[in-house]
């Protein structure tokens, strides 16, 4: 997937689970920090392609010593990246994973970053050229049976329609938090 498709997509999914599990209203600022972290977070695996635009705002061209598609998209990567921004956000403030449910911004953002990260592999797993989920261990890469193109007319599509849901959602978010609470019925 190209980028913009990546960030759209995966702002979408988030949106709709914290809709289903009715977590809008609880903290809204929260959710909004989630959205945002997931669509930069969805752009960082393609950090080791040299024209992605998280290579071009990166400080170190990581394309020079990784190939694209390889560790960057991969299980692996995934901790790696998770474990590490835990890590290293944890030596700020204490993050609270279990607890992002009132005003725990800082855990709302690590969070993001990773799911955002994590639904780039699941959404690049469909793609033609696959993801080696397994590598450096196992170099094989698992296609799905349902698959798109790069940039082709399947991907603008599911963009086009995560654009339609991500409005729709929103407005219907909005309408919750301005009804009052004795009127609203949620599915």
């Amino acid at each position: 997937m190209l980028t913009r498709s990546h960030r759209i997509c995966s702002i979408a999914i988030v949106e709709l689970s914290l809709l289903l599990t009715n977590r809008l209203l609880i903290d809204p600022v929260n959710n909004i920090i989630i959205l945002a972290a997931t669509a930069i977070g969805a752009s960082l695996p393609d950090i080791d392609e040299y024209n992605s635009s998280a290579s071009k705002k990166s400080v170190i061209n990581f394309s020079l010593f990784l190939k694209h598609r390889g560790i960057t998209h991969s299980f692996l990567g995934w901790v790696i990246f998770s474990g590490g921004l835990y890590y290293l956000m944890n030596r700020f403030i204490p993050i609270h994973i279990n607890n992002l449910t009132s005003q725990n911004y800082w855990s709302a953002l690590w969070f993001g970053l990773v799911i955002g990260y994590f639904l780039h592999l699941v959404e690049d797993s469909f793609s033609k050229q696959g993801v080696e989920w397994l590598a450096p261990f196992y170099k094989k890469k698992r296609k799905s049976p349902i698959h798109y193109k790069v940039g082709g007319c399947f991907e603008n599509f599911l963009t086009m329609m995560s654009y339609l849901a991500v409005i729709m959602m929103t407005f219907y978010w909005i309408w919750l938090s301005l009804t009052p609470a004795t009127q609203v019925f949620l599915f």
